[in-house]
């Protein structure tokens, strides 16, 4: 069972569903989940999100600290932060009364488990 929420706990949570409630945020935060670290170009050919379009959507995932990022020459390579879903992800745990394992040094094995809790909230739905 999840502590209690603190306001400050709070304001952080519903700020960060705000940036993940944008299509274009959660399209380009589910394509880096799959596809690893990527340059704007790279991102813009696989999600087909244009630009400003895409520099805009990506600046706010930065801004959010969803996203980090990695210059190489002119190139800047963008990658998912991971960890800063957690509160998001705990709060939906205890909202659905699940237990998610928490993450396995091994990405194959955080990844299935992953994927079984989420087989599990939509059973439950």
């Amino acid at each position: 069972m999840m502590n209690a929420l603190t306001d400050k706990d709070i304001d952080s949570i519903v700020d960060m569903l705000k940036v993940l409630g944008h299509e274009l945020r959660l399209k380009l935060i589910h394509t880096l989940r799959q596809v690893g670290e990527k340059s704007v170009g790279e991102l813009e050919t696989l999600t087909g999100i244009g630009q400003p379009g895409l520099s805009q959507q990506l600046a706010i995932l930065r801004k959010a600290e969803l996203v980090r990022t990695r210059r190489e020459s002119k190139l800047v390579f963008y990658s998912l932060e991971p960890e800063a879903l957690i509160p998001v992800a705990r709060l939906l745990e205890n909202l659905a009364d699940l237990e998610i394992a928490p993450p396995a040094s091994n990405p194959r094995t955080a990844r299935a488990r992953a994927r079984n809790s989420a087989a599990t909230f939509a059973r439950i739905l």
